[in-house]
């Protein structure tokens, strides 16, 4: 399991671009996805960033809670075999 995701910048031109760098899952491998939010100097691109890292983070927060009780219940159940 790959988890991660930030932002970086990108200049182009003496102004400074905003994007989003996340991993997902694509034809069984993950890799890692990267999408242009907008200027830096936006408050609405940086407010963007912000959002889509806490939903990434929440949505991985989640698939490893549920890894982790099908983990365990899967242990406990080698026990009553």
């Amino acid at each position: 399991m790959q988890v991660g995701c930030g932002v970086y910048t990108h200049t182009v031109r003496g102004k400074r671009y905003l994007y989003f760098w996340h991993y997902e899952a694509r034809a069984g491998s993950r890799v890692q996805v990267k999408e242009y939010i907008g200027p830096v100097e936006s408050p609405r691109a940086r407010s963007e960033a912000a959002l889509r890292c806490e939903a990434y983070y929440a949505r991985a927060a989640e698939d490893l809670a549920r890894s982790r009780t099908a983990s365990l219940a899967e242990i406990r159940a080698m026990g009553s075999h």
